[in-house]
């Protein structure tokens, strides 16, 4: 009999091992029973395996988040669902959702490496509560050297920028693929890719613009505006038609940039630095020239 300290399973298994003894000697009669008895062993030796808890990380949720492009319902509930569980112990989760290309529909597909550098190693327990997981202790094998002064930082404003204006005009072209999608309810797949690639052109064209440039003596595109202008009129009275490609606006969805690359400056931190967006634009015409051989 088992007392406290004891392991039941070892010892019922060693009473069975104990019964062999006695049945092996009772040749071919005793095969059933042996039989029997080396099951129950085999069950017995399976309840020593140990239960592997099933653990739920933010990390890999993000990575799910972003695998879903192509339906929206479903993205929303996972992101509503992501929220529920994080939102309390990830204080700036809609920070990192934006970041990582995931806050809205259509969402990007970030590499495993920058989903890492912006979320936190967050992970939910046994008992439901989710926690920060520790970096592990890293043991140094030199004696580190002294600190040195902190550097006064100095932002590049124009190196935030281009960055900023990178970002801003991606996830413009995420929007506009999503409003071209809307157009049409059901079926037109080729439509709603004529629509995005119509409406795409017109996020460059006022970036130009508003750096002081015009994009036909660029040449930017093997085409000039006007003939961008005449496809976008022509598409427009192509059947079939309907309320909402009536009221589509090709330019409009050229101002988008605009809109975003103020929305993410204000948003976030790391573009609270960046100038205004006409003075981005008039630096991405500059680099554009330059890269160009263009005077």
């Amino acid at each position: 009999m088992s007392t406290c300290g004891d392991n039941v399973s070892l010892d019922k298994l060693k009473e069975l091992q104990g019964g062999l003894d006695s049945k092996l000697q009772g040749g071919k009669d005793q095969l059933a029973s042996l039989k029997t008895d080396m099951t129950a062993m085999k069950d017995q030796v399976t309840g020593f395996k140990p239960e592997i808890p099933q653990v739920e990380s933010l990390q890999a949720e993000l990575s799910k988040l972003s695998a879903i492009a192509d339906d929206p319902i479903a993205f929303l509930k996972a992101k509503t669902d992501l929220e529920s569980k994080f939102k309390d112990s990830v204080p700036d989760l809609d920070s990192v959702l934006g970041k990582l290309g995931v806050g809205e529909f259509p969402p990007t597909v970030p590499t495993i490496a920058d989903i890492c550098a912006a979320a936190p190693n967050v992970e939910i327990d046994s008992s439901g509560v989710a926690k920060e997981q520790p970096e592990p202790p890293k043991v140094a094998d030199v004696v580190p050297p002294p600190p040195v002064p902190k550097a006064v930082y100095v932002p590049d404003v124009e190196e935030i920028n281009k960055d900023l204006i990178k970002f801003a005009s991606r996830m413009t072209f995420n929007r506009i693929k999503f409003l071209t999608d809307q157009l049409f309810a059901f079926g037109q797949k080729k439509r709603k890719q004529e629509y995005y690639e119509l409406s795409g052109p017109e996020v460059w064209i006022y970036t130009f613009e508003s750096g002081g440039a015009n994009i036909d003596e660029v040449k930017k595109f093997n085409y000039t505006v006007a003939d961008l202008r005449s496809r976008q009129a022509a598409l427009k009275q192509k059947r079939p038609t309907n309320t909402e490609t009536d009221a589509y606006d090709f330019q409009a969805q050229g101002k988008l940039i605009e809109e975003n690359y103020n929305k993410y400056k204000a948003k976030y931190s790391s573009y609270a630095n960046a100038g205004p967006f006409a003075q981005a634009c008039t630096e991405y015409v500059a680099r554009y020239k330059k890269k160009n051989g263009i005077t």
